[in-house]
């Protein structure tokens, strides 16, 4: 980045007392205050920095996640965290903001994991850097990982810093079909439990079915072998492979299956919460489904959340809107806690960068 670019976005942030960084704008429910101005930085966009062999990348806050993805494909390596909303124009400095990661978070671990360095501008426009471009970085506090669902409440990101992997040669996914949550989630508990290494496990309910979704990568030669010991946990697979495997996961990652006036609410949870509010949410008509191993749920509300919110509420859980015309961006029960105002002090003491 040039610094003449930099130091229009400084002058922007010297300029304003209320401010919000916007990016690629693919996550529409993430909506703040109509009185408030925007930075733009959907023009930061390109890779600094990419070293293959270290399995490292340093881009622009703006890089769209389809770039990246084109370039780590062409060394067989890919982002592991697996975000979504790459055919939406999502960006890097989005996915870290709204800590946004996909099914493989289940094996691989979510966007915390793999972020190593983030560059970035405070509330007076000075340039703050921390952590760094490789792996092995020095000691300090962690700033960059403070970043991930921030939704830009302590500065704006210019330059982020990531480590990748290796790409599974293939992949291949097993679905169990079952009459009710219950057993669904017995049967997810058992294979979280079990020596099974699964990239993926999901649950999604279709009607009255709920299907245990397990997605395994690696050698295809040892596939069969591992299907062989899946058989003793699951009943009546129905395999997928290839071209068919892969959509399966494209439309999931997707939210294809949202519907197209719906808002998409993500909750996080843990097992123990997926009966309780799966009765409710069946009850409601609510498109629901259940991704890292039952710990987040992605829920699809049709007009609006308010009953959501009062079922969020009820069970003490918290959801956040991240696409459709939401009147409220923050479900259920929030709590605000001393350690996040020391750091909003610390790096917002103006209070210049907005909440929502």
């Amino acid at each position: 980045m040039d610094k003449s670019s930099l130091q229009k976005i400084i002058d922007v942030i010297q300029s304003k007392s209320r401010l919000v960084a916007r990016g690629g704008q693919s996550k529409t429910g993430i909506q703040y205050p109509p009185d408030t101005d925007t930075l733009d930085l959907s023009s930061l966009t390109g890779i600094v920095e990419y070293n293959p062999s270290e399995y490292t990348f340093t881009a622009l806050a703006g890089t769209r996640l389809s770039e990246i993805n084109r370039m780590l494909a062409e060394h067989a390596q890919f982002l592991p965290f697996d975000p979504p909303f790459e055919k939406d124009g999502a960006t890097l400095g989005g996915t870290v903001a709204a800590n946004l990661s996909g099914p493989l978070r289940y094996h691989y671990g979510g966007v915390r994991d793999f972020i190593l360095g983030v560059n970035f501008l405070d509330s007076q426009g000075q340039l703050i850097r921390s952590g760094g471009k490789v792996v092995k970085n020095a000691a300090g506090f962690d700033i960059p990982k403070l970043m991930v669902g921030s939704l830009g409440r302590f500065g704006a990101m210019i330059e982020l810093s990531f480590k990748v992997f290796p790409k599974p040669h293939e992949y291949i996914t097993l679905i169990a079909s079952y009459a009710n949550m219950l057993e669904a989630l017995d049967k997810l508990v058992e294979l979280t439990n079990s020596s099974a290494e699964i990239l993926a496990l999901d649950i999604e309910p279709v009607g009255k079915i709920y299907n245990l979704m397990v997605r395994l990568g690696g050698d295809p030669k040892l596939f069969s072998e591992r299907k062989t010991k899946l058989h003793h946990i699951l009943e009546g697979i129905e395999v997928y492979e290839g071209e068919d495997e892969a959509s399966i996961w494209d439309d999931i990652k997707d939210f294809r299956w949202v519907p197209d006036d719906a808002i998409l609410v993500k909750v996080p949870i843990i097992p123990k919460h997926v009966p309780q509010l799966d009765e409710l949410l069946s009850n409601s008509g609510s498109e629901r489904r259940y991704s890292g191993g039952a710990n987040v749920a992605w829920i699809a509300c049709s007009g609006t959340t308010s009953l959501l919110d009062q079922i969020l509420h009820k069970i003490n859980l918290s959801g956040l809107s991240i696409i459709g015309n939401s009147e409220q961006v923050r479900l259920g029960k929030w709590e605000r806690n001393s350690f996040y105002a020391k750091i909003k002090s610390a790096l917002d003491p103006s209070g210049l960068w907005v909440e929502v």
